[in-house]
């Protein structure tokens, strides 16, 4: 690439992002999307991902689309780049009709250069027309291993992407993504149909950030006094949305600022809360999953987990939220040992028996009154939270089947799309004609769809209802408020625009004892899904190898001990268990006195964590020289009082 391009991309950084340099290797993933060749880029939390499209979007002549499943960053994003003066916009769920149809022309027709999209928008009529009208030179593909089945987030709507190269063979492909192993990496490359795909890589090690695993029977207190040592912002992982309610309380009970935030909280709601944490006005966010994924705040240093995630890809995504800025941070996970055998059990729902899916299949086509052979293609308006109570099942245990069903094929569930009002005339010609069938004040509304549009008496027709209203010069909900009566007299049929989640069909309603899965590719996924969730466990358990070393080593990247996590750190301190040993005899003489026996962890829990594989020391110490005994149960008692 010349020396002028290379100007040009370093005077563009300095103007918008206000960055004299790049971050290795920004400048080189740029360098080969300029010159239009398929990328794959990854690069951990905190590498600059976004800059490696948001730039080129610049430079390129036409358009840039980014498909993102996350309707948070999308917004997100967009706020960042309108505020740095570059033209950008989103399409997701929440908005209408009409918002949808405006911002498509403005990046067909005006000045959007990037638009983010969710993969399932891909499917929809009205994206794929402006899609085939606009030059558009880039697609991004953000979280590219939710189109891998090794990934631990594999997202079928995913599939869909390619569909984009089919209708214009020329656009550039950049996949990026922050947690990749091999397998996966060459599923982005197969399943994205990547052509010659140059692959760019950066070191997943972290050094700012110190990685630490405390088992503790307290988690509440532990997390409390780290809190109390570190004070700083940060973000406090939890497994379920009435835990961040709680916590957040606690911690605000005990002046130490903090916030809920959760997927089911209302957006304004959330929006504030996320604000008052990025401005500073709370220290810590108390968050489900569903927070932090694209949050740019550089200055968070610390994330606790007071959980399992279900996978080292997930956990270092999160945990790499810390210490975007360089400076020293810490990654905590805090469990006890209720939550290793929690996140078997929710390993053992997310893969139901196949029996169980067939049933739900079958109840699910049952809800909609969809006959035998028939279905596909037909949609529906869903709640799950009101199916499971129709079909008396836990709403938690519906919602694992049904991703299973999805990965399969049977159905697509959609976030909800905004489907325009359909009309159709029920009525015949000559009944129209007819003097009075049509009061005089509906008259026009009929001409007016007549007029505008086609086939309304064959079937249901798209409509404009601001267009409509506008010419009947009445509001939007008057017009609403008309075609239902319309409906009432049966002169029309109306499908008003859908704004809550729905379903499609697609495939064909077997009979229950007709219904499959592949059940080789299924236990497969099941197999894939326990050895991430195996490797987890083993990271949280393991007290003897470096924290870091082991992450890098399951991403396939080699590295020396990191000197920072607390099984680096242990190593490297004093192990004399003099001080340790006198506190232990007293805590077990005491625990005598009262006729019970203290297990090894129940004395462990008894000292500060960052003492515990000392005593841990003390006690195998202690066992070797015969003056402790611990029976089946792990509980210890002295055999030798001369100590």
């Amino acid at each position: 690439m010349g020396g002028r391009v290379i100007q040009n991309l370093t005077e563009t950084l300095q103007k918008y992002w206000g960055f004299s340099t790049f971050r290795p290797p920004q400048d080189q993933i740029i360098e080969n999307v300029l010159n239009k060749k398929d990328t794959v880029a990854l690069l951990p939390t905190g590498g600059g991902k976004s800059l490696c499209y948001q730039l080129p979007a610049l430079i390129f002549s036409g358009k840039t689309i980014v498909i993102t499943p996350l309707i948070a960053l999308m917004e997100d994003q967009v706020l960042h780049l309108k505020n740095r003066g570059i033209p950008a916009q989103c399409i997701h769920s929440h908005m209408t009709y009409r918002q949808i149809d405006g911002v498509l022309d403005n990046f067909v027709f005006g000045d959007t250069k990037i638009l983010y999209i969710s993969p399932e928008r891909i499917d929809t009529d009205m994206f794929r027309e402006r899609y085939l009208r606009t030059k558009v030179d880039l697609i991004a593909i953000d979280e590219a291993h939710c189109i891998s089945q090794w990934g631990y987030d594999f997202r079928p709507s995913y599939f869909l992407i390619p569909k984009l190269r089919e209708w214009k063979p020329d656009v550039v492909f950049l996949a990026l993504t922050a947690t990749a192993t091999k397998e996966v990496e060459k599923d982005i490359i197969e399943k994205l149909s990547l052509k010659d795909a140059t692959i760019f890589r950066k070191s997943y090690q972290r050094n700012n950030i110190s990685f630490f695993a405390i088992e503790t029977n307290d988690k509440w207190s532990e997390m409390i006094r780290i809190l109390q040592k570190i004070n700083a912002c940060g973000i406090i992982y939890v497994r379920n949305r009435k835990e961040t309610m709680e916590l957040s309380q606690w911690l605000s009970n005990r002046h130490i600022p903090a916030l809920p935030y959760h997927g089911g909280m209302d957006k304004i709601q959330r929006t504030n809360h996320q604000n008052a944490w990025m401005n500073n006005k709370v220290k810590y966010m108390v968050a489900t999953n569903a927070f932090g994924m694209g949050i740019d705040k550089p200055d968070v240093r610390i994330v606790i987990h007071l959980d399992i995630p279900a996978s080292l890809e997930e956990y270092y995504q999160e945990a790499g939220r810390a210490g975007r800025d360089g400076d020293e941070s810490w990654a905590i996970m805090i469990f006890d040992e209720s939550d290793l055998s929690a996140a078997t059990q929710k390993w053992e729902e997310q893969f139901p028996d196949v029996v169980l899916l067939a049933d739900i299949y079958d109840q699910l086509c049952r809800y909609f009154k969809i006959a035998y052979g028939s279905g596909v293609g037909e949609t529906y308006d869903f709640s799950i939270s009101v199916f499971s109570n129709v079909i008396k099942m836990p709403s938690r245990k519906v919602f694992f089947a049904l991703q299973i069903l999805e990965k399969e094929g049977w159905f697509q569930l959609s976030e909800g799309f905004r489907e325009p009002t359909k009309v159709m005339i029920t009525c015949s010609h000559q009944e129209l004609k007819e003097p009075g069938f049509i009061p005089a004040h509906w008259e026009n509304i009929i001409v007016y769809l007549l007029r505008r549009y086609e086939g309304l008496f064959i079937q249901p027709v798209k409509i404009d209802e601001s267009s409509l209203a506008k010419a009947m010069e009445i509001s939007e909900s008057e017009l609403v408020e008309t075609l239902k009566l319309m409906e009432v007299r049966q002169i029309i049929k109306v499908n008003f625009a859908k704004t809550s989640p729905y379903l499609v069909f697609l495939k064909e309603r077997p009979k229950k004892e007709h219904f499959y899965i592949d059940k080789k590719n299924y236990e497969a996924l099941k197999s894939r899904a326990f050895n991430r969730l195996k490797s987890m466990i083993t990271y949280a358990v393991t007290q003897d190898l470096c924290r870091q070393k082991m992450i890098l080593n399951y991403f396939d990247e080699e590295m020396e001990d990191c000197g920072k996590c607390d099984v680096c750190r242990f190593i490297k301190t004093s192990s004399d268990t003099s001080e340790i040993i006198p506190q232990i005899k007293i805590l077990l003489t005491e625990a005598a006195k009262k006729y019970t026996l203290l297990t090894i962890k129940e004395i462990m829990f008894l000292f500060p964590f960052n003492k515990r594989k000392l005593v841990r020391l003390a006690l195998q110490q202690l066992e070797h020289e015969r003056m402790v005994e611990v029976d089946n149960s792990g509980k210890i008692k002295w055999i030798n009082h001369a100590v």
